[in-house]
């Protein structure tokens, strides 16, 4: 029984060394480096809550600089015509980023734990408020409004490039103002209802590494 017995363990045991000796443990950012040249620098996502529940379009680019950080740009556009539910709504945004990432070894470069510092360019409506002597009258007006803000997340990538990423930021817009100046004809105040002075952004992306 001991000759059986034996040689199998000894046959178990050089197996289980040779199929350790096959796994590659990335230890440095070299081997990083060489696995984002073999993805790509480029990525280009879209997030799927803004088509699901929108319904709008965010399509986004970012481009690796390097196993740390990384810059790109958002671009957003609302097909919802229900601006009046929510007294604002972004028709049209530009957001350029930068991130930094915080890289596992595990990791590809341009992935896992992130933060963003953003800007956002915003084309939106707002309701405004004009005061007349006996009574209010409601407008619904462009506008144009600049914000910076900053943002967390972690994007997940496989070996064909294929990204999920999960994100969330803040941010606060800079040229609120209310003004008397070029009021309509009998007006003599005016108030920018439920103009936010807060913006937010963030979702969950799915993209592609190129």
């Amino acid at each position: 029984m001991k000759k059986i017995i034996i040689p199998l363990l000894f046959t178990i045991v050089s197996y289980s060394q040779n199929d350790i000796q096959k796994v590659k443990v990335i230890k440095d950012d070299t081997q990083v480096i060489k696995l984002i040249d073999s993805l790509g620098k480029n990525e280009i996502k879209i997030d799927v809550l803004d088509i699901l529940f929108q319904p709008a379009l965010s399509i986004s680019y970012e481009r690796i600089i390097d196993s740390y950080s990384s810059f790109g740009g958002d671009v957003f556009i609302n097909f919802n015509n229900n601006a009046l539910e929510f007294n604002w709504s972004d028709r049209f945004s530009i957001s350029p980023f930068y991130r930094f990432y915080f890289l596992n070894k595990k990791d590809f470069g341009g992935a896992g734990f992130f933060a963003e510092l953003f800007s956002k360019f915003s084309f939106g409506e707002h309701t405004v408020e004009y005061q007349y002597d006996d009574y209010i009258e409601l407008s619904e007006e462009s506008t144009f409004d600049i914000a910076f803000g900053v943002g967390i997340g972690k994007k997940w990538i496989n070996k064909k490039g294929i990204t999920f990423e999960i994100m969330v930021g803040v941010g606060r817009f800079l040229m609120l103002e209310s003004t008397t100046e070029d009021l309509p004809f009998g007006a003599i105040g005016v108030y920018y209802d439920s103009r936010p002075e807060a913006t937010f952004k963030g979702g969950i992306s799915i993209g592609k590494r190129f």
